[in-house]
């Protein structure tokens, strides 16, 4: 078997609320998914074992450059799911020079908008942090990974870990 090269990031955009940011949008930091987990141990048990209690909170940042007044008007969606924001990648194999995009669609709101430190003849950029309550990663087509925080919703690939749960619920 043939050893697998790593596919290189050769490109990507940030859209937000379907605004582009390419060009001004320099790196995006996508959420870390981690499972909040309780320790437990009971009778006849000889260790403590952890728990699986859903997911710890997600966040997302992205680091832009220059002045966009579009930053600022982030802050009028009301609730916790409303602003749309999508990570589009483009990835190429080194071996073989075939191409995979990767979509992240991210639901959530602005937490924290820094105004940025100018100064006079530089690029500036300010990191913007994004609550993110719904993640969804796809490639070329293929979901990978559905979270939805709100609508109780966590799908790894073909197989729904809560349609049972819910439908017991009748969710």
């Amino acid at each position: 078997m043939a050893k697998q090269m790593p596919a290189v990031l050769k490109n990507f955009n940030v859209r937000v609320d379907g605004d582009s940011y390419a060009g001004t949008a320099k790196t995006i930091n996508l959420p870390e998914i981690v499972k909040k987990t309780e320790d437990f141990r009971a009778a006849g048990m000889i260790g403590d074992i952890k728990l699986d209690m859903g997911f710890e909170a997600m966040e997302a940042t992205v680091t832009y450059t220059g002045v966009d007044s579009r930053h600022i008007a982030q802050l009028a969606y009301c609730g916790v799911s409303a602003l749309p924001i999508r990570y589009i990648g483009a990835y190429e194999r080194q071996d073989t020079c075939t191409h995979v995009v990767r979509d992240v669609y991210m639901r959530g709101s602005v937490t924290n908008l820094p105004l940025g430190e100018l100064e006079l003849g530089s690029i500036n950029e300010h990191e913007l942090t994004y609550s993110v309550t719904y993640l969804k990663i796809v490639d070329d087509g293929v979901t990978l990974l559905e979270v939805d925080f709100v609508n109780g919703i966590f799908i790894v690939g073909d197989k729904d870990m809560t349609s049972e749960i819910n439908a017991q619920l009748g969710l």
